[in-house]
């Protein structure tokens, strides 16, 4: 076999789709319904479904369900016990009501050498994913995606796994553990589809997939994976920020620019002090002249004081740059590789649940409770909230949770919601409708567009505005200065000429 990577991650434990707001999340991320520089629509490709992923489960589930579901509901005889809409009623039990599947084919470095050759892929993926389908039918495929504007091409597919031969309910129920087993992760998703992805390869290349990694049955979870692609997003933003700093370095050559013109200035005040000077003692110079040489010195003098002012401010500018660099490179480093446990923590918020942090008689917190520990802000005893890990948008304003912190720091409930600017508090009640999913504001992606959005406007606006100030002040006074000099010497030829005459 060869040197290609192939793999394939399948959904489980935090990537777990088993609520709407996680399937609208996947949606979100897989049909780049969010605004980034680093992603663009131009390069993801539909090949299976539309641009509407949610709908696209609920048609899969009509399609798959719905007989079932009438013919369970002629059996009960209790109207409360009948199932009015089976998406609905899957979406509230926390099971998987979807599952997605990553399949990658090379890493970074293979399509380092073949970039022009990334839309290729979008074929090979419609044969897998075609394969895929027959070798798996129980996996009902709603929607897949190919992303292009990534390191590495590779496929989203989200799909319904549908089981049958159930006594009690409906006779089909979606069951991601009947339908996955160990040997369709083994056999499909690692053998047989890495065949099929190897004579793709070999098609388009003329290389081989490397073998399956041994005692493995399957990759990366989905969780995983997406930790990885961020921890990559991680190096580039802050190899953005490094840029950013060259920016800066760039301004402080700007200061070296200011200070320069500005004692070549203070040189030509001195000339013209002389040049007062000498006028002065030439008995044929009028008092009109002179006067007007000494305002038009004086006016030299207020050009002075304002580059010295602006020369002070771009000095300022220069370090609170530098400043908030170093807090962008801090946040990014120490907020970024949280991002899985922080849906987490933000599901469970919109969800109304309280927020299991850790186990208070063994006196461990998990991985979401050592989250909440490190940014827990208290507002009085017993009450706390987590505004810096994220907030939601209402017709309140912008609003944060507040918890009542139970066992210590183990477990929070929650309690109401506080408007982050006004510091209100609104009951529970009055808000919670609007706290979902569509409505987060400070998510990763959120983040990611606007600290490269801060960098990148950074360093244009220290490199325009040190240009335009620098060339426009000092064009302006060089000029006057030049026109001073000339003016100056043409009178005093002309006052020298005729006292020479005079004289002889």
């Amino acid at each position: 076999m060869g040197n290609i990577s192939y793999t394939a991650h399948v959904s489980n434990k935090k990537s777990a789709i088993t609520s709407k707001s996680k399937l609208a999340a996947v949606a979100k991320h897989n049909l780049r319904k969010y605004k980034s520089s680093d992603y663009s629509k131009d390069n993801i490709c539909i090949i299976y479904g539309t641009s509407n992923l949610i709908d696209d489960v609920k048609t899969v589930y009509h399609k798959e369900f719905d007989e079932a579901l009438e013919e369970c509901n002629k059996k009960q005889i209790r109207p409360d016990r009948k199932i009015e809409d089976y998406f609905e009623h899957v979406a509230g039990k926390e099971q998987d009501m979807a599952v997605e599947i990553i399949i990658q084919i090379g890493d970074r470095e293979f399509w380092r050498q073949f970039d022009d050759m990334k839309s290729y892929m979008k074929l090979s993926y419609q044969i897998i994913l075609d394969e895929l389908r027959k070798r798996l039918p129980q996996f009902v495929v709603a929607n897949a995606v190919v992303h292009l504007d990534e390191d590495s091409p590779h496929m989203h597919i989200v799909g319904v796994p549908v089981a049958d031969g159930y006594k009690k309910g409906l006779s089909k129920q979606v069951s991601k553990r009947k339908v996955f087993t160990k040997d369709v992760l083994s056999r499909v998703l690692q053998d047989e589809l890495r065949e099929v992805a190897n004579k793709e390869v070999d098609d388009w290349f003329g290389e081989q997939i490397k073998e399956k990694s041994k005692g493995r049955n399957h990759d990366l979870s989905v969780a995983e994976y997406k930790v990885a692609q961020e921890t990559r997003n991680l190096t580039q933003l802050q190899e953005q920020v490094e840029e950013s700093d060259r920016a800066v370095k760039a301004n402080r050559a700007v200061e070296k620019e200011y200070t320069d013109k500005k004692e070549k200035l203070e040189t030509d005040i001195s000339y013209l002090e002389s040049m007062r000077r000498i006028t002065k003692s030439l008995s044929e110079m009028d008092s009109r002249e002179s006067k007007h040489i000494s305002k038009e010195l004086d006016e030299k003098r207020s050009e002075l004081q304002s580059v010295n002012q602006e020369l002070a401010s771009a000095i300022e500018k220069a370090e609170d740059a530098a400043k908030l660099l170093d807090r962008i490179k801090s946040f990014v480093s120490s907020f970024r590789l949280f991002a899985p446990t922080i849906e987490e923590y933000a599901n469970q918020v919109e969800a109304d649940k309280t927020i299991e942090a850790g186990n208070s008689f063994r006196g461990i917190l998990n991985e979401l409770g050592k989250l909440l520990e490190a940014f827990k802000e208290l507002i009085k005893e017993g009450l706390c909230c987590f505004p810096r890990l994220m907030r939601w948008k209402t017709s309140r304003g912008e609003v944060a949770p507040v918890f009542i912190e139970k066992s210590d720091g183990y477990s929070y409930s929650l309690y109401g919601y506080m408007n982050v600017d006004t510091k209100e508090y609104y009951s529970k009640e009055s808000v919670q409708w609007e706290i979902t999913a569509g409505n987060r504001t400070g998510t990763v992606e959120q983040m990611d567009a606007n600290v490269e959005a801060m960098a990148r406007d950074l360093q244009e606006i220290l490199r325009i505005g040190a240009e335009e100030i620098v060339g426009g002040v000092w064009r302006k006074v060089e000029k006057g200065l030049h026109l001073v000099k000339l003016k100056s010497n043409v009178s005093l030829l002309t006052k020298t000429e005729l006292a020479f005459d005079n004289a002889t």
